[in-house]
């Protein structure tokens, strides 16, 4: 009986050179927090834009976990626990708080035109 053939290249494809990484991953928890805190501010809260908020909410928290804490515990697995969530505080939190700021200032910008 064989052993399994270790899949080293595979994190390689997955990951483009780092592009999801370094690109992808931080515009969608931007977007991700733009459109969340709109939610928590907009007080229109019905059953389907509450919906909406959850899923995109739980799909940030997996995209986080999956995409951005898990990848690069297997590919760096000399990495210690407290790099690997400053390496998730760096693509997805940041950026989440990023996308939030980022309403903020639009809501202070239009206040300031009217």
């Amino acid at each position: 009986m064989r052993a399994p053939v270790p899949a080293g290249g595979s994190l390689n494809v997955r990951s483009y050179g780092g592009f999801f990484l370094v690109v992808v991953i931080p515009i969608v928890h931007a977007v991700g927090g733009f459109f969340i805190l709109d939610f928590l501010l907009s007080g229109n809260y019905t059953w389907g834009r509450t919906l909406r908020t959850f899923v995109l909410f739980m799909s940030n928290l997996v995209l986080a976990y999956e995409f951005v804490y898990r990848d690069l515990q297997a590919r760096h697995t000399d990495w210690s626990d407290q790099r690997l969530l400053k390496s998730v505080l760096t693509y997805s939190v940041f950026p989440f708080c990023v996308g939030m700021a980022g309403l903020v200032l639009l809501l202070a910008a239009t206040r300031l035109m009217k």
